[in-house]
């Protein structure tokens, strides 16, 4: 469990690094980040590239912690 934990840490912090500084998943514009463009607000665009990362983090450390509660 720790380290499902630990890999969902750092994907979290990936995505927050990625949404802080605006940068974008892909370097050219591709499916994911224009998907989450598309969804936000014109002032949190720049954050669309951080947040697959961190849906992926959030979701990996929910399947260790739920998974271990069986």
């Amino acid at each position: 469990m720790k380290v499902e934990v630990a890999i969902g840490v750092v994907a979290i912090l990936i995505g927050l690094a990625l949404m802080l500084s605006g940068q974008q998943m892909c370097r050219t514009s591709c499916w994911v980040d224009d998907l989450f463009r598309y969804f936000l607000p014109t002032s949190l665009k720049s954050m669309a590239g951080g947040i697959p990362w961190l849906i992926v983090g959030m979701a990996i450390i929910g399947w260790a912690v739920l998974g271990k509660k069986k």
